[in-house]
This record gives structure tokens, sequence and C-alpha cells, in this order.
């Protein structure tokens, strides 16, 4: 999981992606917020437990979003790739630290703004367990009226509509793209968009696709020289057909020796018994050989 959630970080990371992410989710396509718009802050916090002892926490990625002076907003992605009861506290707690560190950062507090955390779950199903905190309760203590209840804002990647991967401006489209044609079980999965962070896609393909080509891909350019999911799908494809033939050959030479000898020794089982064969007939002839009584 962990290494899922590096490589997914390496791409959603980058300010033109990140943006596209909330653009597409949040505001419905619309361009609002700008990458340039983009500032990082701090992942980690800490928090004290019942048992006073410190705890550290890390998000997966965190931005602050400042449009003009006074539009703000803290922007938090967290990836997951199964489902989890319990992520309404985890939220809970990433966004509690958040809003603790502006009041603790920010001196004069006229910079506190909301904080907004988008879960991108990468399963090939559905999120078929709690999305609000209220749900994370077995025993029911008559209380829903007092108690406040926490939702979440999760986004199931394999999912998404047509509408909505079409509204995708970066590499993040194709990745949509991708997860929703595998859970739609296309045999072939095209997509000529040229790709900016080719490494990193290439990297996400290696995890998510279980398929170690990607990272020994020497990947081609197309004639316009980009890179593309189809050429890095077609190279992967050409790779496994040259290895295929490659590993027919080796074996068809290892099975072809084997034969051979196994051949070999049928056939000088034949000559050599046809040899004896003749050897005795031409000894009867010439009386060399005299019956045994």
């Amino acid at each position: 999981m962990r290494q899922k959630d590096k490589v997914e970080k390496l791409l959603e990371d980058y300010p033109d992606i990140f943006a596209d992410i909330i653009n597409v989710l949040i505001y419905d396509g619309k361009q609002v917020i700008s990458p340039k718009q983009l500032s990082e802050t701090k992942v980690r916090s800490q928090y004290k437990a019942a048992d006073s002892t410190l705890h550290e926490q890390e998000r997966d990625i965190l931005k602050v979003w400042k449009k003009g002076k006074d539009h703000k907003v803290i922007f938090g992605i967290e990836n997951q790739t199964s489902t989890d009861k319990q992520m309404s506290f985890r939220i809970m707690g990433y966004d509690g630290a958040s809003y603790r560190s502006q009041l603790n950062d920010d001196e004069d507090k006229k910079e506190l703004c909301e904080v907004v955390t988008l879960i991108l779950y990468f399963g090939n199903g559905h999120w078929d367990t709690s999305k609000e905190l209220r749900d994370t309760f077995a025993k029911k203590g008559n209380v829903e009226k007092y108690a406040n209840n926490y939702k979440l804002n999760v986004f199931e990647i394999a999912y998404l509509t047509e509408e909505q991967i079409k509204m995708f401006q970066s590499d993040f489209g194709i990745i949509a793209d991708y997860f929703v044609k595998r859970r739609k079980g296309y045999k072939t999965i095209e997509n000529h968009k040229p790709i900016k962070h080719v490494d990193e896609m290439l990297k996400f393909m290696r995890i998510f696709a279980e398929d170690e080509r990607f990272l020994q891909l020497d990947v081609k350019k197309n004639e316009e020289g980009e890179v593309t999911m189809c050429t890095i799908l077609d190279t992967a494809i050409n790779k496994g057909i040259e290895q295929g033939i490659s590993q027919g050959i080796s074996q068809g030479i290892s099975q072809g020796i084997s034969q051979g000898i196994t051949q070999g020794i049928a056939q000088g089982k034949i000559i050599g018994e046809n040899a004896t064969l003749q050897l005795v007939k031409i000894l009867l002839a010439n009386n060399k050989i005299q019956d045994i009584d």
C-alpha cells in the first residue's frame, strides 16, 4: 500500500495534475484553480493520544490554494486502493491538524480558511463501506441530534463518467481512463493523448498493472514526437512478443536437442537391429553359424 501511495504521490504532487483533479472533481471541469496559485504546506502533524503519548501522522498530499487576498482553501488528497471503514476517523484527524496548524502559525488569525479532503479510490469495485462517521458505530447511543457527523468525499475513479474523463486536461485523465476501461473489461486500452510526466506514468503502470515490463521499457515516441498510452502499450506488447519469441526459440532448441537425442537413440536401435539381422543372414549363408544342440 505504501509503495502505491508513493507512486500516486509522484504524479499528483505536480501542480498541473493536482489542480486538474480539483477542477474536475470539485468544480465540474471549470478552470477555477490555476497550478500557479498552489503552494506547498506541511503534510506531517503531531497529536497527543489519550495516554499522553505523542504520535505523528502524515497525509498523502496537501496544498494551499490562494487566489487574490481573500480567497484561500487548503486541499488534501488521500489515495485508497481498498475500502476502509475507519477512514472518517483518519480524515477527521488530518483536517483537524490542518485547522490546528492555522491557529498555531497565524498570529493575527486573519488567514484562517476551510480544509477540504478528497479521497481517490482506485479499487475495481464500489466503495462498499461507511462514508461518514455516523455509520462506523455498531451501537447507537440515541444522540444523533447532538453528535457531530463527519462525511467523506470519496471519488471512485473506476466509475467516473465519460464526460468527467474528457474534462481532465492533465495526465490524470489518462489514468482515470485506464481504470474505467479496466473495470469495464476492455481488451485494449487506447489513448492517444500525449503524456507529460512519462517516467511517473510508467512507475504508476508498473504498480497498478502489476507488470514489471513498464519499468524496463525503452518507450519510443510517435511520429509527432510524443509518448502516449498507445505507444507505451505497443512497446510493452512488442517487448512481450520479443521475449516470447526468444523464450520460444530457447525452448524449441532445448526440446529439439532432447527430441533429437531420443529420435537418434530410437533410430540407432533400429539401425543396430537391422545390422545385426543382416550379419546373421550373411553368416548363415556362408555356413559360419552352426546350430547348437
